[in-house]
C-alpha cells in the first residue's frame, strides 16, 4: 500500500481543504447553465411577459394545466418551447 506523508497539515485541516475543494467544484457544476439549444428556461416573470398576461395568471395557468412548470434547485421555470402560442 502506498503512503503519502503530509507535513504542516493536521488531519482536520486536510479534511477541511478537501471538503472546500469538492464544494467549490460542485458549485461550479450547479452554476453552469446547461440546457438544450433552443429550449430556453424562462422565469415566471419572463413567461408572463412573453404570454402578455399578468404574473398571477401564470400560477392559474399552471393549476389548469395550460403551463408545465419545471423545477430547478427549488425555483420554477417554463420551457419556451412549451408555451402556448
Amino acid at each position: 500500500m502506498n503512503q503519502i506523508y503530509l507535513q504542516n497539515f493536521t488531519k482536520d485541516e486536510l479534511i477541511d481543504d478537501i471538503r472546500n475543494s469538492i464544494l467549490s467544484e460542485i458549485k461550479v457544476i450547479l452554476d453552469q447553465n446547461i440546457k438544450p439549444p433552443g429550449d430556453e428556461l424562462l422565469t415566471r416573470k419572463e413567461t408572463a411577459k412573453r404570454l402578455k398576461i399578468h404574473i398571477s395568471s401564470v400560477s392559474r395557468w399552471v393549476k389548469s394545466g395550460d403551463l408545465i412548470p419545471h423545477y430547478v434547485r427549488g425555483k420554477v421555470y417554463f420551457k419556451e418551447s412549451e408555451l402556448p402560442v
